[in-house]
């Protein structure tokens, strides 16, 4: 009968044993230094600009032992402070998942759009120089409200625009008109633009070819008349008007002058033929206006007032107003082809 040898079959086993051990000891001792030396390094300003849709991670990190596969937990580029991602780091065949603390910031400052680069006025125009700002707009605070303030470093508030210049619109010369904004983060932005004021030039009153009775003594009470017609504005404009229900133009000096005694006809075209010519340089308050694109063709009438002004029903959105003979020139394209006193 043949005998097993059992302490040569013991020894085999431990051999085994030991070697297996052994084995899966330099695996784990490898797998943890291996897993322990994966780091991720980041710059000092680590900053993820806001709303960024497609950030790259790498532009933030300074270095990495081993290789980022992907983003285990992304942020949130719509908020702005700091906040955690966490990459999968894989080196030698074992992944790590890694935290880095982040910043989101907004560093872009607020945009100024304007009307117009350069704005041109002539001396003694009315300008608001807020009129040229289209807007002032930032991608994270929205729309920037106007202050009346400077902006000195970080000692006022944030999340405004304010205007900057010395225009002055009675003395003729170029000026720089200077709009600044900051955002709620303290970025800043400004752009400039430019009032030129030139020399006024006054307007000159054409009139036809006539002869003028401009020492014509007026037949009525033209005083009371130029009381009256100041009482009527804001009177509404109604097409053949010629009361204070409503009234056109004509029916408006019509009317004025009925209420002092005298006869007037009813429309411009007969209104430039009533009383006598006068020149529009001698012109008195009472006298009629006739306004018209050519010297022919009449188109409206007014009471003159005085002082470059005249008193007249405009249009059914205007109604009765005041207006200055000059103004009315340049904006309406006609002018004064005559003047007539009663």
């Amino acid at each position: 009968m043949k005998t097993e040898n059992l302490p040569s079959k013991c020894k085999l086993l431990t051999t085994t044993m030991f070697l297996f051990v052994s084995l899966m000891f330099c695996y784990f001792f490898e797998y943890h230094q291996v897993y322990s030396s994966i780091d991720v390094s980041i710059s000092k300003t680590a900053i993820i600009e806001y709303g960024s849709p497609n950030y790259d991670i790498r532009q933030v990190v300074e270095s990495v032992d081993g290789e980022i596969v992907s983003i285990k937990k992304d942020i949130d580029t719509t908020k702005v402070g700091q906040q955690e991602i966490i990459v999968e780091v894989k080196k030698n065949q074992i992944v790590k998942e890694v935290p880095i603390v982040v910043e989101v910031k907004d560093t872009i400052a607020p945009e100024i759009q304007l009307k117009e680069e350069s704005i041109s006025l002539k001396a003694g125009d009315s300008f608001d120089l807020l009129n040229n700002i289209s807007s002032v707009y930032d991608k994270v605070d929205g729309s920037l409200e106007y202050q009346k303030k400077e902006i000195i470093n970080d000692e006022v508030d944030t999340n405004y625009y304010t205007l900057e210049s010395n225009v002055d619109t009675n003395m003729p010369g170029t000026y720089q008109v200077i709009v600044k904004a900051v955002d709620k983060y303290g970025n800043k932005s400004s752009v400039t633009y430019s009032v030129v004021v030139s020399e006024k030039v006054e307007e000159t009153i054409s009139m036809p070819d006539n002869v003028y009775y401009d020492d014509y003594v007026p037949a009525g009470n033209v005083s009371s008349l130029v009381q009256l017609a100041y009482s009527l504005i804001g009177s509404s404009y109604v097409a053949g008007g010629n009361s204070p229900a409503g009234f056109d133009c004509s029916g408006f000096v019509q009317y004025l002058y009925k209420q002092i005694g005298l006869s007037v006809s009813r429309s411009s075209s007969t209104q430039m033929y009533d009383g006598v010519a006068v020149s529009y340089e001698n012109a008195q308050p009472g006298d009629i206006l006739i306004w018209g694109y050519t010297a022919e063709i009449p188109t409206h009438s007014a009471i003159y007032v005085g002082n470059g002004q005249m008193i007249h029903a405009t249009n059914p959105v205007q109604g009765v107003i005041a207006s200055d003979v000059a103004a009315w020139t340049r904006g309406s394209g006609t002018h004064v082809i005559a003047v007539r006193r009663i």
